[in-house]
């Protein structure tokens, strides 16, 4: 019996059961044979695919990320300070300002960091591969 004629067998004994719990029972029942007679491939070789970015190129898509995450709280910093301006309460302009002053220290902060991620990425791109390899710090299973 091929596959498809077993598939259709197990749906019609399904939908034909009184019960959810037989009809659990009898598609179990009936596909644990057909998952028996399936050959094990336990000797196969098995195929890696080689990485798009190897480990020391994700301090490249991090530094990206991370400058991407500063730019868009240095624009929101701006328009914080902007708002910050037009309001008339003392109150209401000294919080924008708070928030401004510290979305614009967070946007300091990951730019920093994008930078020394993208500093880290460049000297790894640069060191021979097995100095590059001992320096990198993702890890090997």
């Amino acid at each position: 019996m091929d596959a498809s004629a077993r598939v259709i067998a197990i749906l019609a004994v399904m939908l034909m059961a009184p019960s959810r719990h037989l009809a659990s029972a009898l598609v179990l029942t009936l596909s644990l044979p057909a998952i028996a007679s399936e050959p094990a491939m336990l000797d196969a070789p098995v195929h890696r695919d080689a990485p798009v970015l190897h480990g020391h190129r994700y301090a490249f898509v991090a530094g990206g990320v991370l400058a991407l995450g500063g730019l868009g709280l240095g624009f929101l910093a701006q328009g914080e300070a902007k708002r910050a301006q037009s309001l008339e309460s003392a109150r209401d302009a000294r919080a924008t300002l708070d928030r401004a002053r510290t979305a614009a220290a967070t946007a300091n902060l990951l730019h920093a960091t994008a930078g020394a991620a993208v500093l880290y990425g460049l000297v790894l791109e640069l060191l021979p591969p097995r100095a590059a390899d001992a320096a990198s710090l993702t890890y090997r299973f």
